[in-house]
């Protein structure tokens, strides 16, 4: 395969994997919202994890890098493809 065919194939697993992780964020809270009335305390939930909090937090990091990545490359290469040509 090509690399601009592999690099179409990444983009689309990265998209697919922040939609499902962002999708899991609000699903986990509606659930919890619905059983409980009150939302869940995400801090308190990750310090009772330990020394294995900060991995949760790593992770979490690197996902919304990730995601700010790809959103600054979608509108980096949407201003390239939009340039306007002058014509004398």
């Amino acid at each position: 395969m090509s690399i601009k065919r592999w690099d179409d194939i990444s983009t689309k697993v990265c998209w697919a994997a922040i939609f499902i992780w962002f999708g899991a964020n609000l699903l986990s809270q509606a659930v919890y919202l619905g059983f409980n009335g009150v939302p869940y305390d995400a801090n308190q939930m990750l310090l009772s994890l330990g020394n294995w909090y900060w991995l949760c937090v790593a992770i979490e990091l690197c996902v919304w890098i990730i995601f700010g990545s790809m959103v600054v490359k979608k509108f980096k290469i949407s201003s390239l493809d939009d340039s306007v040509v002058e014509s004398a």
